[in-house]
């Protein structure tokens, strides 16, 4: 049993590791396209697939609540299902067609390799002129081939959907930090 719990530590442990050496970048360009859209107004929409929903609303939740600091609450929403029409395929697209706006923000955290609801929510998104950035693991190619030129992946090094969503957890906490830190801090 010991090993085995020493197992996992390590597994998790290797792709924090992994995901310091390739995410720098991507997260620093999400921090300014966040603090940006912030500053000028803009919303910031968050959805998840089935492993990554709670990501996804924790991230309102850091947003509007705040991490570190006492401040006022930033424009987020998380994208729900429809509890009247839980199988609805489009669910996540149809509000985002309703309450986006171009230079708004959707921020999807996605754990699996499919992921129809985030599918048709990026597509939405595009059609509304908003800026995607996609939290992901390795074998999400069909949500990123929707990405354009101006969206951000911050792509997780692993294919298991346990360690990626740890990591989403950890990325959605961080990226508040950072964002707090920004505009309350000057960086």
């Amino acid at each position: 049993m010991q090993d085995t719990i020493r197992t996992f530590f390590n597994e998790s442990i290797q792709v924090q590791v992994a995901a310091a050496d390739s995410l720098v970048q991507p997260l620093a360009q999400a921090v300014q396209l966040l603090t940006s859209s912030l500053l000028d107004g803009r919303r910031i929409f968050s959805c998840g697939d089935g492993n990554s929903t709670f990501v996804a609303q924790h991230f309102t939740d850091l947003l509007i609540h705040g991490t570190e600091l006492e401040r006022p609450p930033f424009p987020a929403v998380t994208l729900g299902m429809n509890s009247t029409q839980p199988v609805q395929v489009d669910c996540l697209a149809r509000q985002l067609s309703a309450l986006g706006s171009q230079g708004d923000i959707l921020l999807a955290f996605v754990s699996q390799n499919h992921s129809e609801r985030v599918h048709q929510a990026m597509e939405a998104a595009l059609s509304r002129e908003m800026t995607i950035i996609a939290v992901t693991g390795d074998d999400a190619t069909e949500i990123t081939s929707l990405l354009g030129p101006n969206d951000i992946e911050m792509r997780i090094p692993s294919t298991n959907t346990t360690r990626i969503v740890e990591q989403q957890l950890f990325l959605s906490q961080l990226l508040c930090d950072l964002i707090e830190q920004q505009i309350f801090h000057g960086g």
